[in-house]
């Protein structure tokens, strides 16, 4: 069956027997609202799902932006609630990590039956863990369209200063005004398109893991993402002007990555190398004590090193006396010394993965080298489907985003650092894996480094 051309609403409704093979189930998030004025839904929502007095969860930031508006409608419905604001680590900033989640948890309200989010990318993975953990129910009331985990069943989670994707519950409703999307900080804005640009690579990116790894992919779910993908391209320039046509189709667009990831089971149709130079630059940052900038934003430009680098794809000529003279060379002292340079203590945590997951063991490597290489012509076709970098750069220029490592605080070693560890930090194949394992991880690098 094919399902994308459906809108959020109508794909969350029922099981999709997929030409792929398999079935994609129902999702379990029973409300989808999308549009302008449509905050006071809210509350014939708590009502279609019994729930009679939410925790009510967000920042000092989302309180200002959304919080207050909440609370005041659930007054004026004589809904009672307890309202928990969390507090600002060092720094300023919210994060996803082991102090937020402690502070949710010990100012938890035992007489509340349901999670209600208010905020955006970390107050949503945040309580998704709550929800995971409690068992209760989430509603999120969106207060900016600035990443696509809205709709997703995973949560990106800051664990011992490691950026991690942990399995979690898909919110039971969602409700995201485009009024109040639409006065979110631009900076948000544009993080909501970078993260969708990134599905650009990550599309391909999930096509070679299928081709030299066998991992499962599913066509359709890629044209639901690509549908999605071409609707927010073709009024992207609207986000500078604050359009609300352009902030709907980006926030569908995001929830439509989120719906696409629950139905594959996995990130691949949303997430690849690009969102790796993102997590590789957030765990440096917090090796070093400092902050880095927002998610969307870094993946935007990771997403512009990656369409670089499959352009110089389609010039390499790999073969197997590279790929063995390479993997000979393999000095693991050495690896394991650049992971620990590149981010201090948590390195040993990639470490102890290496001895699981065999990455970078021989055999290993010179069969997907072989399969590679053997499917070469076939690689160089699933990069010609990568966007132009040319084209995407106008785009995010044209809007105001930062387009270099460098406009984001992010030096040009730092940058062949976050593209050379970007295997190690996960059990993932990514476009930087098949790299290393053809013999071209070094070249590459140096390239790249001459091109910033």
């Amino acid at each position: 069956m094919l399902f994308s051309n459906l809108t959020p609403d109508r794909l969350i409704s029922q099981p999709f027997v997929c030409d792929c093979g398999k079935t994609h189930a129902a999702l379990g998030i029973q409300s989808i609202v999308v549009g302008r004025g449509v905050l006071p839904k809210l509350i014939d929502v708590l009502r279609e799902l019994s729930i009679k007095k939410p925790f009510l969860v967000t920042d000092a930031n989302e309180y200002e932006a959304a919080g207050r508006r909440v609370e005041a409608l659930l007054r004026e419905n004589s809904v009672p609630f307890t309202t928990h604001i969390i507090p600002c680590e060092a720094g300023g900033r919210i994060a996803p990590s082991e102090f937020a989640q402690g502070s949710i948890v010990l100012n938890y309200d035992r007489s509340c039956d349901a999670i209600l989010c208010v905020g955006s990318g970390v107050m949503n993975d945040l309580c998704k863990m709550i929800s995971n953990i409690s068992g209760l129910p989430e509603v999120v009331v969106a207060t900016a369209p600035s990443m696509d985990g809205y709709a997703s069943d995973t949560a990106a989670m800051e664990v011992n200063q490691v950026k991690l994707s942990l399995k979690a519950r898909l919110p039971a409703a969602l409700i995201c005004d485009v009024d109040i999307l639409s006065q979110a900080p631009m900076r948000m804005l544009q993080a909501g398109l970078g993260d969708m640009l990134g599905k650009f690579s990550a599309l391909c990116e999930w096509k070679l893991a299928h081709l030299i790894r066998g991992e499962e992919y599913c066509p359709e779910i890629e044209r639901l993402v690509r549908v999605s993908l071409d609707r927010i391209t073709s009024g992207a320039r609207g986000v500078k002007e604050r359009d609300p046509e352009a902030i709907t189709a980006i926030t569908e667009g995001l929830i439509l990555s989120g719906i696409a990831m629950a139905f594959a089971g996995l990130s691949r149709p949303a997430s690849g190398l690009e969102h790796y130079f993102s997590h590789c630059w957030e765990m440096a940052a917090l090796a070093r004590g400092e902050e880095s900038d927002l998610h969307g934003i870094q993946v935007g430009v990771g997403t512009l090193l990656v369409l670089k680098i499959y352009e110089r794809l389609k010039t390499l000529k790999p073969t197997m006396e590279r790929v063995e003279a390479a993997a000979d060379a393999f000095d693991p002292i050495a690896w394991e010394q650049n992971l620990r340079r590149v981010f201090g203590a948590t390195a040993e945590q990639f470490v102890v993965m290496e001895q699981t997951a065999q990455k970078n063991e021989k055999s290993g490597r010179m069969k997907r080298a072989e399969t590679t290489i053997s499917n070469w012509d076939t690689v160089l076709k699933i990069a010609e489907t990568a966007s132009s970098f040319a084209e995407i750069e106008a785009l995010m220029k044209a809007i105001g985003m930062p387009t270099t490592p460098e406009e984001i605080g992010i030096g040009k070693q730092e940058t062949v650092d976050a593209f050379i560890c970007s295997r190690d930090v996960r059990d993932k194949f990514q476009l930087s894996s098949m790299l290393w394992d053809i013999g071209y991880m070094e070249e590459i690098a140096a390239w790249l480094k001459q091109e910033l």
